[in-house]
């Protein structure tokens, strides 16, 4: 081998780039030889091959043709191959100087390999040859074990199995190994457990791993017994050994067993740890021992609730009893590990906890005893979710990431009681609640957070249909957030605790519909330094969109004091001072422009003040956005200078448009008087469209207003449409295409025939425009720009299937004749095209809207012909195709509308649909007329959902 070759391996690209890319070629070289596994194991045999990268590499090279061409080999070269690696390795262990890990690791996935082609048939001695390994010592017994453990990560354990031939390779190895050697693999088990003195700890650790991993499938007697048991109990008290000792015997318990014998060792093997002190844990115990313990008390608590249900469900109803019994002996240890301050072990018994919760819903009764256990289990739950000291919630990092999963864990128990009891869960958290209320100032944060968020959570715990209509909880409920809010806990100052204090009021928006006395208080806290005027940047934002949906929620309760609410809102939105701009992002702006417009509808005043309010806030914006538009057009600026002025530019048509959220109709927003003042600044937003540069961006804006007054303003936004549509499609890309088109659609939709001859001149230059972007030539690895591409195609369906179902075809049926067809050849190759199913079925439902509306007389194309030549081919040939996938829900739907269509063509035709297809074209696909004769009489007496059934018969049959 060539050494200069090999410098590069093992080393990264960066360091010597030129020396790797040597090496990898020269790698692919051996790979791609058919001697090379041979050259490869001479050197690692003769010694050629010293250095460890020189034998990393001559490993990679047999693996590859371990895992590639070993089964293409002759006889006698596996059998050299073979020898190679065992000669190797009986080499290495004679050695003075051991093996580095990763080289050695890599010769037993190499060995494990040629088991996997080899076992049993063709090497029945393997078990024998690797037992033999024992001979050289310690080295010998780590080899062996690594053996072991790649043989079950490749072959044996299940959750790696892919295929059934997998499936079936494992069970032929198992069976085997039943019968061969799991005896004399046991008996070398033993004796490197029990020679703890000579053994290495971390090859003792392997061992264990080992039985784990093993004990699965072999015969349980072989290893719950007193022999070994003695020796894990020894284990359990060495540091070193402690750990994986416990990982063992939590994979004896969740070995499959019948139940009985399942609960038999469960309580031989806890009764032992209990005699031997090991249980329960004591506060000297290591942490990650007591994390291990915790997952031993898991495995056993949840195996248990299996056993009894399986009692359960055989009707072995004295047997289940006990079982059940002996579970809620255990549950102590469950506490104590669920309690525990490190959360990792809180964690490890969540099953358990769960499990005994689900296990309790079957029963029709609780006990006491049993409320006690869940009542205790609720408070352990509650007080594990509070906030550590550390946390930090300035810059959170991977701890506090991990607690916050904690608590969704946590959660889920929380949640769990209340599906079991949701009277014990409410009244225990009314009664910590009110006992936290009664002395929250004396609190630290973390407690009255905790408090509160366990009201939230009853929100998802207990469903609504019981929270609000069951008296009893409902009483409770008022109780606990009258007690809230008359406690003034608000005042708190730690942000987490504002923030929730919000969110509740918002959930629970249904008490102040019982209690409406709260919500002048509750609105003035929204208003002052306790949310929107917090010191916390946090509070702020998200009090500016909890607010706006308060008052959603209650806009029949704030009329007689919205006008002195919205008067404190003008001081946050328009003094000058007040720097309300550096106090709220854009977003939350938006939020207070829509909340500024609630009060004002709200507010039951007459239009004229009404109207007096809305200028009071549209004004500034239009003055503000001229001021801007006029400075970019006398200015010279580059594009970056630019884009915060386009900024401006967008928000401020955005606030607008926020502000007139508060009308739903066109009819809403005349009763208040506000027509006028918001069509006024119509036109002086359109004046932005001229600019070019960020043009998406204030297009955007603009867009966004035009929504909101198509909506609020009706047909006196129509008289701006033109202007509107006209910037907007000028030199547009593919993404200003794709969002002027929701805003067509919405203009047909609203307006129908009233806009048709409009819709009629600017119909083809739409269409032209769409096709022109999505013709344009990009780079085949843009991902982006073909994903665009893709959904303007669809947009482009959603437009056309827009006017049909509006009843405006005529918009497309009065264009030039040419035209007309290049549109619906369109359509037709939307409906072949089986690669998106969703607008190929959107097309075919255009096609069964044309087949309703079109009778020949409304276009310049002969219809029937249309039908003839296109519609009825596209029925079959789309389904016909390969990618038209007849297993997949989507194109079923699609199916489904092809149905429809010859259903509807039926309709309208009758007899002469069944003769053209009996006589002309079934025929031409080549089906026999026994075939065709069948197929029109499905056309004719099916329902479309048996015609359904029968095509997806057809189609199958007709691709085969």
């Amino acid at each position: 081998m060539d050494e200069q070759s090999l410098q590069g391996y093992l080393q990264s690209p960066l360091e010597n780039p030129s020396a790797q890319s040597k090496t990898v070629a020269y790698l692919e070289q051996f790979k791609n030889s058919s001697d090379g596994w041979k050259i490869c194991g001479q050197a690692l045999l003769q010694g050629t091959a010293s250095s460890d990268h020189h034998k990393f590499f001559c490993f990679q090279v047999l693996e590859h043709h371990a895992k590639k061409r070993y089964n293409a080999m002759a006889e006698s070269d596996q059998q050299l191959f073979k020898q190679m690696l065992m000669s190797w390795l009986h080499k290495s262990l004679q050695n003075v100087e051991k093996e580095k890990s990763f080289i050695s690791n890599k010769g037993a996935q190499v060995i494990t390999l040629i088991f996997i082609n080899e076992y049993p048939e063709k090497w029945p001695s393997f078990f024998s040859d690797i037992l033999s390994l024992l001979q050289f010592g310690q080295n010998g017994m780590e080899n062996f074990l690594t053996i072991l453990k790649n043989i079950d990560e490749e072959v044996i354990n299940r959750e790696v199995q892919q295929s059934q031939q997998d499936v079936q390779k494992s069970t032929l190895v198992k069976d085997a190994m039943r019968v061969q050697c799991v005896n004399e693999l046991v008996e070398a088990w033993y004796k490197i457990l029990s020679d703890v003195e000579n053994v290495q700890p971390q090859i003792i650790c392997l061992c264990l791993d080992v039985i784990g991993r093993y004990v699965s499938w072999i015969d349980i007697n072989l290893i719950a017994n007193d022999k070994f048991i003695r020796i894990f109990l020894n284990h359990l008290s060495i540091d070193l050994l402690q750990e994986s000792a416990c990982d063992c015997l939590a994979e004896i318990i969740n070995k499959g067993m019948l139940p009985l014998d399942k609960i038999q060792l469960i309580q031989s093997l806890l009764k032992v740890l209990e005699d031997t002190k090991v249980l329960p844990p004591s506060e000297s115990d290591d942490s990650d021992f007591q994390a291990k313990l915790a997952k031993l008390i898991n495995a056993a608590g949840t195996q248990l609730i299996i056993c009894w249900s399986k009692l359960k469900k055989a009707g072995s109803e004295d047997e289940a009893s006990k079982t059940l019994s002996i579970i809620e002996s255990k549950l102590n240890y469950m506490f104590g590990f669920l309690a525990n301050e490190a959360d990792d072990i809180s964690q490890s018994v969540h099953s358990f906890a769960k499990d005994y919760i689900t296990l309790l819903k079957q029963s029709p009764n609780l006990s006491t005893e049993q409320k006690g256990v869940i009542k205790g289990l609720l408070l352990t739950v509650i007080q594990k979710m509070k906030y550590d000291e550390s946390y930090d919630f300035d810059q959170e990092g991977d701890d506090e990431v991990m607690f916050l999963e904690f608590r969704k864990t946590l959660k889920i128990l929380f949640q769990n009681i209340g599906q079991l009891d949701p009277n014990l869960l409410l009244s225990t958290v009314m009664e910590y609640v009110l006992h936290t209320l009664r002395d929250w100032k004396n609190l630290e944060f973390m407690d009255v957070e905790v408090a509160m968020r366990m009201v939230y959570y009853l929100g998802e715990a207990v469903p609504n249909q019981q929270l609000y209509t069951d008296p009893v909880k409902w009483e409770i409920m008022q109780n606990i957030l009258s007690s809230l809010i008359s406690s003034n806990i608000i005042s708190q100052t730690h942000f987490s605790v504002s923030i929730l204090y919000f969110e509740l009021l918002v959930r629970y928006d249904r008490f102040f519909t019982a209690q409406p006395q709260f919500i002048p208080e509750v609105l003035s806290s929204f208003l002052d330094e306790r949310c929107l005027s917090h010191a916390n940047c946090k509070v702020r934002s998200r009090g500016c969109y909890l607010v706006a949906r308060f008052l959603r929620s209650h806009k029949n309760h704030v009329h007689s004091f919205a006008s002195d609410v919205f008067t404190r809102f003008q001081a946050i939105l328009l003094s000058p001072n007040n720097g309300y701009q550096n106090m709220f992002s854009a977003d939350d702006q938006m939020f207070l422009y829509e909340t500024a417009g609630l009060l004002i509808v709200f507010s039951g005043s007459g239009p004229e003040k009404q109207e007096q309010d809305m200028r009071c806030i549209l004004t500034p914006l239009v003055t503000r956005f001229n001021a801007v538009l006029d400075k970019l057009n006398r200015s010279s600026l580059n594009e970056e200078q630019f884009l915060p002025h386009a900024q401006c530019l967008f928000h401020m048509a955005s606030f607008a448009s926020r502000l007139s959220k508060a009308f739903s109709t066109q009819q809403t927003m005349k009763l208040c008087g506000c027509t006028t003042c918001f069509s006024e600044i119509l036109p002086v937003f359109l004046r932005a469209l001229t600019v070019r540069i960020h043009r998406d961006l204030i297009h955007s804006g603009v867009r966004q207003y035009l929504h909101r007054m198509i909506i609020c303003l009706g047909e006196d936004v129509l008289p701006y449409i033109p202007v509107a549509v006209t910037h907007l499609l000028k030199d547009p890309e593919a993404k200003d295409i794709q969002e002027f088109i929701p805003l067509i659609n919405q203009i047909i939709s609203k307006f129908k025939n009233h806009i048709t001859p409009f819709l009629q001149e600017i119909f083809m230059p739409i269409v032209r425009t769409i096709f022109s972007v999505i013709s344009r030539p990009t780079d085949s690895l843009d991902t982006q720009a073909t994903r665009e591409k893709m959904s303007l195609k669809s947009s482009y369906i959603h437009f056309i299937a827009c006017l049909v179902n509006n009843n405006v075809v005529q918009v497309i049926l009065n264009q030039e004749p040419q035209n007309t067809k290049e549109v619906l050849n369109t359509i037709i190759q939307g409906a072949v095209d089986a690669t998106d199913p969703v607008c190929q079925k959107s097309c075919f439902g255009i096609l069964k809207k044309l087949i309703e509306i079109w009778d020949g007389s409304n276009g310049p194309l002969a219809f029937q012909d249309f039908i003839t030549n296109n519609i009825i081919p596209s029925c079959f040939v789309a389904p016909s195709k390969p990618e038209f996938d007849l297993t997949d829900a989507q194109t079923m739907l699609t199916l489904q509308e092809i149905a429809i269509v010859q259903k509807t063509i039926h309709q309208k035709q009758g007899q002469q649909f069944v003769h053209f297809l009996q006589s002309k074209y079934l025929p031409s696909l080549n089906l026999t007329s026994e075939m065709a004769q069948e197929y029109c009489r499905h056309v004719e007496q099916d329902d479309v959902k048996q015609f359904k059934s029968f095509l997806k018969a057809f189609f199958n049959s007709f691709k085969s």
